[in-house]
């Protein structure tokens, strides 16, 4: 499968338009989050300039079982870079379940919608990260 931009956004030089919360499972019940700014003209592209990144440890899928997700959403606002407005909790059967409060241009991916982006993304340009 190819990809419909003409550069890929991990290879330009433009501002972050994006804001990408990394959510991995701690154990116990609790989670970790990190927030990166990232490029991209829509969420999924986005969500590959932070996959392919030099060090993403999201490019080694397999190698990540606590993901929980990662949430992107349009624009970088640097009260979301501190505190994400995302509530996180496990489900009476210990899945993790995420909801973003005032979800305007915000689009949560999950672990298996994240690998198959870096599948696609491997068999297109390599190794990622």
């Amino acid at each position: 499968m190819t990809f419909s931009w003409k550069i890929p956004p991990w290879e330009r030089y433009e501002d972050c338009t994006y804001l990408a919360v990394t959510l991995t499972d701690q154990g116990d019940g609790q989670f970790r989050f990190s927030t990166e700014g990232v490029r991209g003209d829509d969420a999924i592209e986005a969500l590959a300039d932070l996959l392919m990144s030099p060090g993403s440890l999201l490019g080694l899928m397999p190698a990540l079982p606590t993901l929980i997700g990662v949430v992107v959403r349009r624009g970088i606002d640097s009260t979301r870079l501190a505190e994400p407005p995302i509530q996180v909790a496990q489900d009476d059967r210990g899945r993790w379940q995420v909801a973003v409060a005032d979800a305007t241009d915000v689009t949560v991916f999950s672990p298996t919608e994240i690998s198959g982006l870096v599948s696609r993304l491997q068999s297109q340009y390599g190794r990622t990260g």
